[in-house]
Formats: C-alpha cells, sequence, structure tokens
C-alpha cells in the first residue's frame, strides 16, 4: 500500500479525510476524532468499494396481441368525466363508471383490447359481493347516514383489471452495520463503547407472479389490499370468461409498472436477508446488490367487484377481490358523529372515574382530582374515537411481495461479521 493510498482513506464514522499519523501509528479523523488502524481503514475503504456495485434488474416480456373484430374494433363504454375506457361484450350491460362513479357512460368502440397470457375468472357472484359491502358498512357508527340512504349498492360491478404480473429469480447481498454497544463508568464520567461490525448476508430466492396494476384509473392501493389472487387459479384467455363482465384496457406500459416490482422484491430480499442477522444492539441496511434471472413479466386480467360514490365532493372506491371475497375500501367520516362520540366516550369515562375516587378515594372528590379525571377522560374519548375512525378503512399498501416468494426456492449464502473499528463516547455524570 502507498502513501497515496493512505491519503485517500475516509473516515467510516463521517466520510472525512484520514491522516496518518506517525505518533499512534493509526489513521486518524480531524472532523470527529475518531482513529483506526491501517487496516481497519483499508477493510472499510474495501467494503465501500465492494457495496458501489449496482443491482440488475432487468425484466423481458412477450409481444401482445390485440383482440378485435373483423373491423378491427371492440365494443365497450367509455366515461366522460374521467375517461376511462372498458370493454364488454353484447351480454353486458353498465350503467355507472366504476372508476369514478358517473351514471352516465357512452357506448362505443375501441381499436382493441391486448390478449392477456392470464385470466382468473370470477368465483363471487354479484349477490356475494353485494352481501360483502353490506357487511363492511354494517356497524359503522362514523358513517354519515345520508351516505347509505341513497343505497347504490345495486350497481356494483364486475370488472376485470389489467395487470403485470412479475416471475424471477433473485440472487445477492445485502451489507449491514452492526454496532455492539458496552457501557463503563467512573467515579466523574460513564463510557459507552460501540463497536461497528461490517455484516453481509447473502442467499437467492424465487417470486412467481408479483401482480401490479396496469390501469391509472385503479388506485394501486386499493388493488393491493385486495391481494393475494391464487394464480394457480389461471387460465388462458378464453372470451367466455369476460361474458358478463367490463374489462379494462391498461394504460400503463410494462417498462412504468416494472419500478413498483422492483421495490416490492427488494424489499423482500432485504427483509430476508435482515432475519438472518443476530447479536447486534442496533443493525442499519447500508447497501445491497440483488441481481435478476429468468425475469419475466406477463399480462393477466383479474377479477374484482368495485363500486365508487362520491360524498361531499370526495370519491370512495370499494373493491371486493372477484376470487377470494376479500372486501376493502375507505369510508366517509362525519364530523358531527365524531366529536358526539368523542363527547360521549370522554363523559361516561369521567362520570366512571369520578365515581372511583368517591368510593375508594382517601380524600373525597377535590378539584385536583376532578381536573386529573377531566384530562384522563379527554385522552380516552380521544382514543375511543381513533379506534372508530381507523375502523373506515381497511386499505393497505403492500410493501413487500413475500406470499408470491416460493419458500422452498429460498437459499441462504454464507454469512460474513467483520469487525471494523470501536467508538468510545464519555459523558460527565450529573452531580448530585
Amino acid at each position: 500500500m502507498t502513501m497515496g493510498d493512505v491519503l485517500n482513506f475516509k473516515c467510516p464514522c463521517c466520510g472525512a479525510k484520514l491522516t496518518f499519523s506517525g505518533k499512534t501509528e493509526e489513521m486518524t479523523c480531524e472532523y470527529c476524532d475518531a482513529s483506526f488502524s491501517i487496516e481497519q481503514a483499508k477493510a472499510a475503504q474495501e467494503a465501500e468499494e465492494q457495496d458501489a456495485a449496482s443491482s440488475s434488474m432487468t425484466w423481458t416480456t412477450t409481444e401482445k396481441l390485440l383482440i378485435q373484430d373483423e373491423n378491427g374494433k371492440v365494443k365497450g363504454y367509455r366515461c366522460p368525466s374521467c375517461s376511462a375506457e372498458m370493454v364488454a361484450d353484447d351480454n353486458t350491460a353498465a350503467t355507472e363508471c366504476p372508476y369514478c362513479g358517473n351514471q352516465a357512460i357512452i357506448p362505443e368502440s375501441f381499436s382493441g383490447l391486448y390478449k392477456p397470457d392470464y385470466v382468473v375468472p370470477f368465483s363471487v357472484d354479484k349477490e356475494s359481493a353485494k352481501g360483502k359491502l353490506k357487511d363492511f358498512v354494517k356497524g359503522k357508527k362514523l358513517l354519515p347516514k345520508s351516505f347509505t340512504s341513497g343505497n347504490r349498492i345495486e350497481n356494483i360491478t364486475g370488472l376485470y383489471v389489467p395487470f403485470w404480473l412479475y416471475s424471477c429469480k433473485a440472487d445477492g447481498t445485502v451489507t449491514f452495520e452492526g454496532v455492539k454497544k458496552s457501557t463503563r463508568e467512573d467515579a466523574r464520567y460513564t463510557y459507552e463503547k460501540k463497536d461497528f461490525y461490517r455484516v453481509r448476508r447473502s442467499g437467492e430466492m424465487t417470486f412467481e407472479k408479483i401482480p401490479v396494476d396496469a390501469s391509472s384509473k385503479m388506485d394501486a392501493t386499493v388493488m393491493e389490499s385486495l391481494e393475494p389472487f391464487d394464480m394457480t387459479k389461471a387460465v388462458k384467455y378464453d372470451a367466455a370468461y369476460f361474458s358478463g363482465y367490463l374489462a379494462d384496457r391498461y394504460d400503463i406500459a410494462e417498462n412504468d409498472a416494472r419500478p413498483r416490482a422492483n421495490e416490492r422484491v427488494k424489499n423482500t430480499f432485504r427483509d430476508k436477508m435482515r432475519e438472518q442477522v443476530s447479536g447486534y444492539d442496533t443493525v442499519d441496511a447500508k447497501a445491497e446488490n440483488i441481481n435478476l434471472t429468468d425475469a419475466k413479466a406477463e399480462y393477466a386480467m383479474l377479477p374484482v367487484w368495485m363500486m365508487t360514490t362520491k360524498y361531499e365532493g370526495t370519491s370512495y372506491t370499494f373493491g371486493i377481490n372477484g376470487q377470494t371475497g376479500e372486501m376493502v375500501g375507505s369510508l366517509p367520516v362525519d364530523k358531527g358523529l365524531y366529536w358526539l362520540r368523542y363527547i360521549i366516550g370522554m363523559a361516561v369515562s369521567f362520570a366512571i372515574i369520578l365515581l372511583l375516587i368517591l368510593f375508594f378515594g382517601k380524600s373525597g372528590i377535590t378539584i385536583k382530582g376532578a381536573v386529573i379525571d377531566l384530562v384522563i377522560s379527554a385522552i380516552i374519548g380521544f382514543i375511543y374515537v381513533s379506534i372508530l375512525k381507523g375502523g373506515m378503512s381497511n386499505v393497505q399498501k403492500s410493501r413487500a411481495a413475500a406470499r408470491y416468494m416460493n419458500d422452498s426456492s429460498y437459499k441462504k449464502g454464507k454469512a460474513v461479521d467483520i469487525f471494523m473499528y470501536s467508538k468510545t463516547e464519555k459523558k460527565e455524570k450529573q452531580k448530585q
């Protein structure tokens, strides 16, 4: 190693330049006062260079064929409100747009619908779907009465939603910084020593048919909340499956949907590598190098029962997985009912606590006790309405793709834990 190499070393703690000290024969950081042996500094630099390697996430997709009649068209409906274009056959009559609730959709012919690689047929019928929606609304204490008075559940629509399905084998490494802490003290100071380790975990796993919504009009979070779809029940396209249902045309290209698939694969890979790390007080992910092989994107149509309605100018979308019956959606909150329930929760809590003080308190009811009771009751009232409000929605974004990982394909690589450096901080004790 040359002197030029030494001068180029960066501090592992703060990234500032390290300087070699002939007195201590160590690398010293003038910015944060940390010091390292030459071997430690060199190991840190080599680790940084290795972790700088970029991931390779490339997907392939097959050319799509159009479904069309002898005139190169397909029949359907267009929504003049949100511009949705939905394909339908002669057996499908639609009265409103499932995306925005507009009740003036227009029959029209389009240039065609791309033929999907797979179709997951509807298993849940309309009556069952309506029952799911009624059950979801039932018992919601903050729901505006006007929201259910104009009952539109009959207008729930069966829709095949376009999806890209991503399958791949992922292998690579994730590097973490692990820290082990220890403390000691003397008469004046408390010393906290931190030992820093470079922790690298590797492995491989296979993902099968991770779905990513291919319609810009569909709320992607709602669709992810409807997962999973059982893709083992997917079949090759046949026009008969579309009879009686609408089918949306995808408007999100595969390469535009790809970042979401990559994000879910990365999060799952990172989570599985993190599960392998133990024995440290803190662990932080620092770098990752994930490579995909046999990566392909396929096109599918998945079944969803949908209804969208508006309340006070805001649209609320409800979706039901047409295969499993999973129901998701967000309901509006009546502000008047919110505050009424808050006052009721607060009043009941105040009365109960007051009775407890009256019967079990040694000093009886005092002004101080009443004030404390009021504060506690206000907190309980807030918790009560927060729980009620939380029950108005079950929409939740999926951050990972663990449910699409083939468990038998998961293999762990060699675990590498390398001690990098130590850092001790002292804190003066407070005088008694």
